[in-house]
C-alpha cells in the first residue's frame, strides 16, 4: 500500500521551472510530520527527524501504518531508516521495512568511488551524490534521474511532471503549493511543495482509494 512512499524517485523536470537547485543541508528545515489518512481515516504516520553530530546530520525517517477491518488488522507496515550526511552527501544509511509479506533490509557507505547499498537483491553501487527515496525534505529531489531506493536496495526510477500552482490549506490557514504528479513503479499521486520548496502535503491512489498525507508539524 504506502510503502511505495518509501520507493520515491525522482524525474529530470527542474523545480517550478528554474535552474536547477543547491543541496538543502538536512538540519531543522527538513524535520516534517505526516498524520497518513486511507479512506477518510488516520491510519498512520510519516516522521522525518533531524539531528547534528559531530561532523554529520542525522535523518531519521520513521512510517507506520495500521489498516484495520472491524477489530482485525488487514495490513500493517513499518519503515525506520537512518541516514548520516556530510558536507552535503549521503555517507551512511541503514533501513528496515516490514509489511505481510515480511522484513526487508538495506544498508549503505560511502566508497572512494560512489555509494554501496546492500540489500537482498544484492550490492549495487550509486553515484556519490545520490539522493535516497526518503529524501523528500529536499527539493532537490524533484530533479533527480534515480535515487537509492531505502526500502528495496538498488535504484528506482520515477516520472515526474509539474501540474499547477494550487490553494491548499495547511495548519488550518491557505497557502499556495505547486504540485508535482508522481508516478513510481509502486505508487502513482501528487506531492505538493511550498514557495520555500518544502514538502508539505501527498495524495496517492490505492483500490480506487487516496491516501493522503496532512502536514502536522
Amino acid at each position: 500500500m504506502i510503502a511505495g512512499m518509501a520507493g520515491l524517485a525522482s524525474a529530470a523536470f527542474p523545480l517550478r521551472g528554474m535552474a536547477k537547485t543547491t543541496f538543502v543541508s538536512p538540519d531543522e528545515y527538513a524535520n516534517r510530520r505526516f498524520t497518513i489518512f486511507y479512506k477518510g481515516d488516520p491510519v498512520g504516520s510519516h516522521t522525518v527527524a533531524t539531528s547534528p553530530e559531530t561532523g554529520e546530520i542525522r535523518v531519521n525517517t520513521e512510517i507506520n501504518i495500521v489498516v484495520k477491518a472491524l477489530f482485525f488488522t488487514v495490513y500493517a507496515y513499518t519503515h525506520d531508516s537512518e541516514e548520516r550526511w556530510r558536507k552535503g552527501r549521503l555517507v551512511f544509511l541503514k533501513s528496515e521495512t516490514v509489511d505481510n509479506d515480511g522484513a526487508l533490509y538495506v544498508d549503505g557507505a560511502s566508497i572512494p568511488y560512489g555509494f554501496l547499498v546492500n540489500s537482498k537483491i544484492g550490492p549495487f553501487i550509486a553515484p556519490a551524490d545520490s539522493l535516497t527515496s526518503n529524501s523528500m525534505w529536499n527539493p532537490r529531489i524533484l530533479e533527480q534521474d534515480t535515487l537509492i531506493d531505502a526500502q528495496h536496495g538498488g535504484i528506482i526510477g520515477v516520472s515526474v511532471r509539474r501540474l499547477a500552482d494550487e490553494q491548499i490549506s495547511i495548519f488550518d490557514r491557505q497557502i499556495i503549493a505547486a504540485r508535482y504528479r508522481f508516478i513510481t513503479p509502486y505508487i502513482a499521486g501528487s506531492v505538493w511543495y511550498d514557495d520555500s520548496d518544502r514538502w508539505v502535503r501527498g495524495e496517492f491512489e490505492r483500490d480506487g482509494h487516496l491516501i493522503e498525507y496532512r502536514l502536522e508539524a
